[in-house]
């Protein structure tokens, strides 16, 4: 019969004592259980983070929206971000977008409103939800600025009671968390303080509170005091400035080229506010209206008064007598003019109010590099040129010698700062691909180790078992093996089977081969036995 390795290995590992055996099998599922590990370690993905650290309810919501979609997750261990594969990361981005993700400022807002009502939920209880969506909402809206990176609005607000004409004000305390290396400008924490004083009725803006994570107080910046104006004056007066600079830079750079310019300007600004009324008359007079009032007394002959008692008549003079003098008979005893004139006087008033930032008095520096020549050297400007961009910086400040306004220009050459170094390349062993192939290759390496370093040893360890020496064989068995082995071969094997392809057999393979032929074929053995016994006589 020709050998099977197979057969002859499992044979021979199932010759082993049992101890052996089961050693082997715990040797060798431990093998195929490393293999494995290492396997799937190779092929696990890259992952990465969805978004930012999270609140443990947003976390359940998002881990809910990815087992829904189908996608894998995993939580880091030491930072507790929630991450998905790096070829997933897009579709769970948008998966978690069609949530309202990602939620800046965290908390429920508005969308617990729509929620299911609890049966037996008191008011109170439903005002302080109410409470909480609408800081939830406020922390939101704080958080999409471009300098916030997160916030916190805390309201306090009263309960409003029909017996109290006027209870107490309502106020509002906000935490901001700050981007590194970023603070709110004046105008940026302004709009918090009226964003959040508009949002809530009866809130006024004094009553806002706004710190950062530090705990640094902001909102007295933006407080109408002295130091705030004072702020506000100094912010004024660089924009200013800036402006002016700009427009220096703006008219001298395409001339001279870029970078060859640098302009400063110093603006004394007045910031005081005037405000005066005047009252001015014309003193020219226009006659409106004119009244005049004349008074005559008359009291007749004799000098009395009218309307006397006389002793006699009044005498009548003679009418034949027309040469004599006429006497005048009702000349007046008082006269009196009275005249009365109006005349319409024009009135001016006027109410000036400056407005502060008036500029008094203007200083202007620039420094101008020096240029090149045909050669490639750097020289100095000559006198006009120098006089030709002064001219130009004066028309571009708006110059005015009533002010008493300066315009100094010098040439001077640059200190030209070392050049930049090239940004190095990413090396071969930076590439993200390599450390993929890397782990391939090491953990196919890996498993040839486990393979040709502990599998092979084992399995050859597993049939190379000899066991002990068997007892002496009866007269029967060692003469059916000697027969075998010096000739009676033919007789115990099958007719195909040659000598020449036949080995020579050890003594136990003969031992073995005569006791299968006497329980296979007991005919045949017993004709053997009975040659034995013919030949011994």
């Amino acid at each position: 019969m020709a050998d099977n390795p197979v057969l002859d290995r499992l044979s021979g590992f199932a010759a082993q004592p049992a101890t052996r055996q089961l050693s082997l099998l715990a040797g060798f599922a431990a093998s195929v259980a490393l293999a494995i590990g290492v396997v799937n370690w190779a092929s696990t993905p890259s992952y990465e983070s969805v978004y930012g650290a999270m609140s443990p309810a947003d976390n359940a919501t998002a881990i809910n929206v990815l087992q829904t979609n189908g996608i894998k997750y995993r939580m880091e261990p030491g930072t507790g971000l929630l991450e998905v594969p790096y070829d997933d990361v897009l579709q769970a981005r948008m998966a978690l977008a069609s949530e309202g993700f990602p939620r800046n400022g965290g908390g429920v807002g508005f969308e617990s409103l729509y929620e299911e009502q609890q049966m037996g939920l008191s008011s109170f209880m439903e005002q302080a939800r109410y409470h909480r969506a609408v800081e939830a909402e406020l922390s939101r809206t704080i958080a999409a600025m471009d300098s916030v990176s997160g916030a916190r609005v805390h309201l306090a607000i009263a309960k409003q009671s029909a017996f109290m004409r006027r209870g107490n004000e309502p106020s509002a305390s906000v935490m901001v968390n700050l981007l590194p290396g970023v603070r709110l400008n004046d105008r940026q924490l302004a709009g918090i303080i009226h964003l959040v004083a508009s949002s809530i009725p009866n809130l006024d803006s004094d009553r806002v509170s706004v710190v950062d994570q530090g705990g640094k107080l902001l909102s007295s910046q933006g407080e109408d005091t002295d130091f705030g104006y004072t702020s506000e004056q100094f912010r004024l007066a660089q924009q200013f400035e800036n402006s002016l600079s700009d427009r220096i830079l703006a008219i001298l750079e395409p001339i001279l080229g870029p970078g060859a310019v640098r302009a400063q300007v110093t603006a004394d600004m007045d910031f005081t506010r005037i405000e005066s009324t005047n009252e001015i008359y014309d003193p020219t007079t226009v006659l409106r209206s004119e009244q005049t009032t004349q008074d005559i007394t008359n009291r007749g002959a004799g000098g009395q008064n009218p309307g006397d008692l006389v002793a006699q008549p009044p005498q009548q003079q003679a009418a034949a007598d027309p040469a004599a003098p006429q006497v005048a008979q009702n000349v007046p005893d008082r006269e009196s003019l009275k005249e009365t004139r109006n005349y319409e006087v024009n009135k001016t008033i006027s109410h000036t109010r400056r407005v502060p930032g008036t500029i008094q008095k203007l200083s202007v520096a620039v420094v101008v590099d020096y240029v090149l020549d045909e050669n490639g050297e750097r020289i100095a400007l000559d006198q006009a040129r120098i006089d030709q961009i002064t001219a130009l910086v004066r028309e571009a400040i708006g110059f005015s010698v009533e002010r008493g306004d300066s315009v100094q220009v010098i040439n001077s050459p640059f200190v030209a700062p070392a050049p930049l170094e090239p940004l190095p390349e990413l090396g071969l062993m930076e590439q993200a691909w390599v450390w993929e192939l890397g782990r391939g290759v090491l953990a196919a390496l890996a498993v040839l180790a486990l393979i040709f370093a502990v599998l092979r040893p084992m399995v050859r360890y597993s049939t190379s078992y000899t066991p002990p020496a068997p007892p002496a064989p009866s007269r029967l068995e060692s003469a059916m093996a000697d027969a075998t082995t010096e000739g009676d071969t033919l007789s115990l094997s099958s007719p195909a089977d040659t000598p020449a392809s036949i080995p020579k057999p050890n003594y136990h393979q003969s031992v073995a081969m005569a006791r299968n032929t006497a329980v296979e074929q007991p005919v045949r053995a017993a004709y053997v036995v009975k040659n034995w016994i013919a030949a011994d006589g």
